[in-house]
């Protein structure tokens, strides 16, 4: 029940604080969309035929889908990258007190920050998604029965990772490299544009690192395969086992920046 009033209040307080001006819809869904149509337009100058080396890794019929799914899934993660990045205003606004003096579970806090603000961030983008599938003609191509099921993956998974991030941002003296770490890489090497079997070797080393690229893999078996569950049961595995550690970590880094804040007033872990 706590974790509700928790999440409630979060996304009441995330809608009043972010998403207070029109234009931010209008940002939301032109900046996304602008990536997805210059990705698409940057594979046709090359040979997408079924010779092509492309079709090695992916069906050169689905290069619409494939981004879609991708820049779906990243605008997830991404959105909370962004959210985490609000910290660093906090930090400097004097505000992070209110997140220490709260009676609730900072952890709680931090997973419910993640959560209110997933909603309205993603909801614009998902409707382009939608609109470009009917209008492309591709809507009959997609397994509906598995969108359900794709999209509480990805919200999961995504919440997962906005808290793990808010925890890390919470306590960082300079969130400016945190966040280009975080955000451009993810897009690259997570399989959004450009398949993960594509990489070298050191490319799919890093790309082990971002949560989005089990996701991304699962998402589209099921979305674009119509993969079962069962079927998937290796992929799903190793994807918990990720979100596990995630918010293992999570949990151990806000009780260890927490003693630190306690023992030196200071509340820069790194």
């Amino acid at each position: 029940m706590k974790f509700l009033q928790v999440l409630i209040a979060e996304t009441l307080k995330s809608h009043q604080h972010n998403f207070h001006n029109k234009l931010i819809y209008f940002s939301l869904l032109v900046w996304p969309s602008l990536l997805f149509v210059t990705s698409y337009y940057s594979f046709k100058p090359f040979n997408l035929s079924e010779s092509s080396s492309l079709s090695s890794y992916m069906s050169v019929n689905q290069i619409t889908m494939f981004l879609l799914t991708g820049y779906l899934g990243y605008i997830f993660f991404w959105s909370l990258v962004q959210s985490a990045w609000g910290m660093s205003y906090e930090r400097q606004a004097g505000t992070l007190e209110l997140i220490f003096l709260t009676p609730v579970s900072r952890i709680v806090v931090m997973f419910s920050r993640a959560a209110g603000n997933l909603i309205e961030a993603v909801w614009l983008f998902t409707v382009f998604t939608l609109l470009v599938l009917v209008v492309t003609g591709n809507a009959g191509n997609i397994h509906w029965w598995n969108v359900p099921l794709g999209l509480l993956l990805l919200s999961i998974s995504a919440i997962v990772w906005g808290g793990f991030l808010n925890i890390v941002f919470l306590f960082s003296r300079d969130a400016g490299i945190l966040f280009t770490i975080f955000e451009e890489p993810m897009q690259f090497f997570s399989g959004v544009r450009i398949p993960v079997l594509a990489f070298p070797l050191w490319g799919k080393i890093i790309a082990l690192i971002f949560p989005l690229t089990y996701v991304l893999d699962i998402f589209r078996d099921l979305i674009l395969n119509g993969k079962g569950i069962l079927e998937l049961t290796g992929q799903f595995t190793v994807l918990f086992g990720v979100l596990a550690l995630l918010t293992v970590i999570s949990v151990t880094l806000l009780k260890k920046a927490e003693k630190h804040a306690k023992e030196t007033g200071n509340m820069v872990l790194f």
